[in-house]
């Protein structure tokens, strides 16, 4: 993996990794909508080699975020989440 790849990788796993964070044990949250279209994007920006390499971890991260956001997320950016989900390769 090439340094570029490293940066973008690293820029996502930092934001997802912010995310999951952020929804840990919160009642309420403003609106999220701009952050999880950009970590979605992130992802489907990923080269398939990468994709592969962080889907495992990433998947991981992402299911703890539907939990912690169970209750304040709103149903069209649960969706979205899900669908990433999926796209890691996990049944959401």
């Amino acid at each position: 993996m090439d340094k570029e790849q490293h940066q973008v990788l690293f820029l996502f796993a930092a934001k997802l990794g912010a995310l999951e964070g952020y929804l840990f044990h919160r009642r309420k949250v403003e609106p999220l909508a701009n952050w999880v279209d950009n970590i979605s994007q992130m992802y489907h920006d990923l080269s398939p080699e990468l994709k592969g390499e962080i889907a495992p971890a990433a998947a991981q991260v992402l299911e703890r975020t539907l939990k912690y956001g169970d209750r304040v997320l709103e149903s069209g950016l649960k969706a979205k989440l899900q669908q990433l989900l999926v796209a890691l390769g996990k049944a959401g």
